[in-house]
């Protein structure tokens, strides 16, 4: 099970990113400005976000497989008509649709299945699940590169659609939802304690993703100002992926062994520090240490807020805790994107968007300061029993 959700959030996080792969013909065969076609983006990562949160809620309720065979279907039939896109408002609109209620009915619910079905180390089991993200992230957008080239953008979409449809509904006819042991009730807090800790949280999460956001998006460029090569300054990304793959199941072994909040605290203070020191990198060497280990702990403050979301939900209420927390964490992103680029044109370098980066990782961490006073004072109630 935790394979098959893999499987699919990988190829999930990989529609998203396939907007970086079009962006350059699809603006150049209609004379739009690239911002309007970048923006497609920032739909469709706003859409997953609310649509986790629906979504999520309806996994809580329903057989897991119904609900994702909404995002085994939906953006591969999103691909097909966006193979036939002729204005601005209809590339949005289809993005807004892959993502509220396509990829938005994979991410939360699928990372809530793997943690039930591994009841005892729930952690691992968002970790391996985020890093097929990071894997989709790197193939798809590859893949759909090389079918551009080969073949021409619209055809590249018909085949993307093909491919979707042919290989995600097998897998979400396989899943199947997690047994509960006789007796056992659901992990969680009572009403009022988890309304108050999961604020904390989505507040945290969204701080945390600002500062995570900015060097994602302006890794690349950031590269290019300092001399590298275009294969050079897009390695920094590259780097910055797969070194987050071992991050995200690090940390998410870690956070079972000493605890889901202790292990994002150390990860988002990690995060905090690397970001502020990107445009103080002087070589290429420095910028490849920086992305490295930047990988690593951005990818484990990711999974370590979505394993803490798991554990301080309400019984029962899971995948809306989880797609409650993502979606600040994806307007977190987009928020750390956005500043990134407004204070580049401001000021005409870097530091300040990196530093107002780090300085959104402090406040995060005042937060997380916070709520572990909660989390040590108000106890959990009983966890589903072993499996």
């Amino acid at each position: 099970m935790v394979a098959v959700c893999t499987a699919m959030v990988a190829m999930a996080f990989g529609a998203i990113g396939t907007v970086a792969v079009f962006l350059q013909p699809i603006a150049a065969e209609f004379a739009w400005p690239r911002a309007d076609v970048a923006a497609a983006y920032s739909v469709a990562t706003v859409a997953t976000g609310l649509g986790g949160i629906a979504l999520g809620h309806f996994a809580d309720r329903l057989p897991v497989r119904r609900v994702a065979l909404l995002g085994a279907v939906v953006p591969g039939v999103a691909f097909l008509f966006l193979s036939a896109l002729q204005t601005t408002p209809a590339l949005y609109a289809l993005h807004a649709v892959m993502g509220l209620i396509g990829i938005g009915a994979i991410m939360a619910p699928l990372n809530r299945l793997a943690s039930l079905w591994f009841a005892r180390n729930p952690g691992l089991a968002i970790g391996i699940v985020s890093a097929g993200g990071a894997v989709g992230q790197g193939l798809v957008p590859y893949f759909a590169r090389y079918l551009i080239v080969t073949q021409g953008w619209r055809q590249a979409y018909s085949m993307l659609g093909v491919l979707f449809i042919a290989v995600m509904v097998p897998l979400a006819l396989l899943l199947r939802d997690a047994p509960a042991a006789p007796g056992a009730r659901p992990a969680g807090r009572d009403g009022p304690s988890a309304v108050r800790l999961l604020g904390l949280l989505s507040l945290a999460a969204l701080l945390c993703c600002v500062c995570m956001g900015t060097p994602i998006v302006h890794v690349v460029t950031l590269g290019s100002d300092r001399g590298l090569g275009g294969r050079e300054a897009a390695g920094l990304l590259a780097v910055m992926m797969v070194a987050g793959m071992a991050g995200r199941v690090g940390f998410g072994r870690l956070a079972d062994r000493v605890g889901s909040l202790q292990t994002y605290i150390a990860a988002s203070a990690g995060q905090t520090a690397l970001a502020f020191l990107f445009p103080y990198a002087a070589s290429g060497a420095q910028l490849y240490v920086l992305s490295a280990l930047f990988g690593v702990v951005f990818s484990g403050a990711m999974t370590s807020f979505l394993s803490c979301a798991r554990e301080y939900s309400p019984p029962g209420k899971t995948g809306l805790s989880l797609g409650v927390v993502m979606f600040f964490g994806w307007t977190g992103m987009a928020l750390g994107a956005w500043q990134g680029g407004l204070f580049y044109d401001l000021c005409g370098d870097y530091f300040v968007s990196f530093a107002n980066a780090s300085a959104a990782g402090v406040i995060n961490l005042l937060i997380l300061a916070v709520l572990l006073f909660e989390v040590t004072r108000v106890p959990a109630a009983p966890r589903y029993a072993a499996r």
